[in-house]
């Protein structure tokens, strides 16, 4: 991933402006937001997923009340044609969702309703849930169809609105790169409840999303429907902010923007972008062939790091240095500054020339890096010293350029500071367990100082301090 960012509210709704006439005349659909791909099977299908979209309807009576199924549907079917699928109701007055699998005009478990505005037209989200039906054979082209009756309380079906300009490819879960296959992908992006997750293979979320999901928990226990596909049941459903879809194993730019879109209003709410489909988390969504394992796409994933890496090291002898990151994963690589390199979360490192280096480790995965960077002092090594680390403080540390220092040793102490280029700045000798030191004179930035017992086989230690 090269970038990767949050943009509030990129866009308007951007849906295709083409009416297209009901079959059998009457209401028609005006716009609409369809997803490119859904996952379907021609027999027993046991990894259903659902497949959700917006559609605005006109041509409908002025604030007409109309019952109402969906489905999906080929396009050539017959006028009299219900079409496949369970179907899934969105209703924007109550705010409930549920799933039915006996959709009917004449019992209220087998439908929901839709009020059209003063100008006949009605806007919102519908969803219909694969099942094993032959139209679901993968690489069948469907398109949504609604079922509606007369909007007078009628109790059959009286028009079916068929959304032809919005063709959906039917793909199954799989592990080759072809064309009818696709990956279960899942994610727990902070989104809200019931609103829904538009992924793209573009940064500008733009033209029709791959797929559509809706953001758990949205009210419907799948956990308990054995058809519905295992990780979506197990990884998805009823857990908060979580969503959950089948990518085609054939999208080469994978994909590259979350677009969050409202539950009421189906317009953007917010937009997170991956620049090359190869997310911060490591995972790459080009060309994926995982199946219906389900991968965690984790697209909130922030790459950080810790180092330890001493302040002062002696020529001739190594020193040790450590990564310690929240990625498993990440490559590791180190610059000692002395034009030598290395890999790994724990290496260590001999210098030849005294002076000061600057060290960089480079934590990178998936594109997302994050860099330390940190002088160290080398300290000519005359004969082999004995390093004996002698614990001190000094405070406050940054400061204006007088610190305190205080040893756990009471025996006389030389105190040496060094600027970022190795030469010494300042020298002082004391006795005692505490003293200070005025360095005001200094300019401001980085210093070492060293303090070492003036005894043989002295202690020794170094530390940091910033002048400000």
């Amino acid at each position: 991933m090269r970038n990767y960012a949050l943009i509030l509210g990129i866009t308007l709704l951007s849906f295709s402006a083409q009416a297209q006439t009901a079959q059998g005349g009457g209401p028609s659909v005006l716009d609409g937001l369809v997803p490119q791909y859904s996952q379907g099977v021609n027999g027993t299908n046991n990894n259903r997923v659902p497949c959700w979209y917006w559609l605005t309807l006109n041509g409908l009576v002025p604030n007409a009340t109309y019952r109402y199924y969906s489905s999906l549907d080929s396009l050539n079917a017959s006028p009299t044609s219900n079409g496949a699928g369970n179907s899934y109701f969105v209703n924007s007055t109550s705010g409930v969702v549920r799933r039915t699998t006996n959709a009917t005009m004449t019992n209220n478990a087998g439908y929901d309703s839709l009020t059209a505005d003063s100008s006949g037209i009605y806007s919102g989200w519908f969803a219909v849930e694969p099942t094993g039906n032959g139209r679901f054979t993968p690489g069948t082209i469907l398109y949504p169809k609604l079922m509606l009756n007369n909007g007078n309380g009628g109790t059959s079906v009286a028009t079916r609105v068929l959304a032809s300009n919005f063709p959906i490819t039917i793909i199954n879960f799989g592990t080759t790169n072809t064309a009818t296959e696709g990956t279960a992908l899942y994610d727990s992006l902070d989104a809200t409840s019931k609103n829904f997750i538009c992924t793209y293979d573009n940064v500008t979320a733009t033209g029709r999303p791959i797929t559509i999901s809706i953001v758990e928990y949205e009210g419907i226990d799948h956990g308990v429907i054995t058809s519905i596909a295992s990780f979506y049941r197990n990884n998805v459903d009823s857990m908060s902010a979580h969503w959950g879809a089948i990518i085609p194993n054939t999208l080469t730019n994978g994909i590259r923007a979350l677009e969050e879109r409202s539950y009421n209003t189906g317009a953007p709410v917010d937009t997170v972008i991956d620049s090359d489909g190869y997310w911060c988390s490591g995972v790459n969504t080009a060309n994926m062939a995982g199946g219906n394992a389900g991968i965690y796409l984790n697209s909130t994933f922030s790459l950080s790091a810790t180092a330890n890496i001493p302040d002062t090291v002696w020529t001739g002898l190594p020193a040790y240095m450590d990564v310690t990151t929240n990625d498993a994963n990440g490559t590791i690589t180190w610059d000692f500054g002395d034009a030598s390199s290395d890999t790994g979360a724990m290496v260590s490192h001999t210098y030849n020339t005294p002076g000061v280096v600057q060290v960089v480790v480079v934590i990178s995965n998936g594109g997302c890096s994050d860099t330390i960077v940190q002088n160290v002092m080398v300290m000519l090594a005359t004969s082999t010293p004995r390093i004996v680390s002698l614990g001190f403080d000094i405070f406050p540390n940054p400061s204006t350029g007088l610190f305190n220092v205080k040893s756990p040793s009471a025996i006389e102490k030389e105190i040496e500071v060094y600027n970022v280029l190795g030469e010494t700045v300042f020298t002082y000798t004391f006795t005692g367990n505490t003293t200070t030191i005025d360095l005001s004179n200094l300019d401001k930035g980085v210093y070492f100082i060293r303090i070492k017992e003036n005894v043989s086989g002295g202690k020794n230690g170094t530390k940091r301090i910033i002048i400000e």
